[in-house]
């Protein structure tokens, strides 16, 4: 009973936090404002931790009341996928991305809530309560479908003219073919950083 209730905390807090950034991301003046929010990976990753944060918590009080689970094996590998998403979120951001930004970014809620706070409590939530889950090797590289899906999206938005900001083609430096190249024509290409990326 306890661990239930520790675990609708932790996730209602994930659900509170994570929505609250989208918002405040969403309203702000920064390179991040508006709805192109919607098209970068940050903010695609922490809506998909939301809807599976959502759907645990929905089977977690389930549980209380009916005494079994609704989560049959194909949402727990969702909120898998989601859960990695999240973590490649956090360890790009705070290893690729955060040595570029400026300090009131860095120290805004906005960065806070969708970089560090949603990340690490659906990080810990896996690691406290999903240890019950038969992830095998190859299974576990599903992890990489929703870097592969966004890698898919970028590249489709290109010639579409998504508009990720002001003079903004692409979300990220490391997407960014035509600065970078394919391999190592300019540099470190972006087929290396995806490989980087999905190991």
């Amino acid at each position: 009973m306890k661990k239930r209730i520790a675990r609708i905390a932790i996730l209602s807090t994930l659900v509170i936090v994570g929505i609250l950034g989208i918002i405040f991301t969403t309203l702000s003046n920064s390179f991040m404002g508006g709805l192109s929010v919607f098209l970068f990976f940050t903010v695609q990753s922490n809506i998909f931790i939301i809807i599976m944060a959502i759907i645990t918590i929905a089977n977690e009080i389930y549980k209380l009341v009916k005494h079994q689970s609704f989560m049959n094996q194909i949402l727990h590998y969702f909120k898998f996928v989601a859960t990695i998403a999240i973590t490649i979120t956090f360890l790009v951001f705070f290893t690729m991305l955060a040595p570029l930004m400026g300090m009131d970014y860095l120290l805004s809620f906005n960065n806070f809530s969708l970089h560090a706070i949603v990340p690490i409590l659906a990080i810990v939530d896996f690691f406290l309560f999903d240890t019950g889950i038969n992830i095998t090797y190859p299974r576990s590289l599903t992890g990489a479908a929703m870097p592969l899906y966004y890698v898919t999206f970028v590249y489709i938005g290109v010639p579409l003219n998504f508009q990720y900001g002001p003079d903004l083609k692409f979300p990220y430096f490391f997407l960014d073919y035509e600065k970078n190249g394919f391999l190592f024509e300019k540099g470190f290409g972006i087929i290396l950083w995806i490989i980087v990326l999905l190991i």
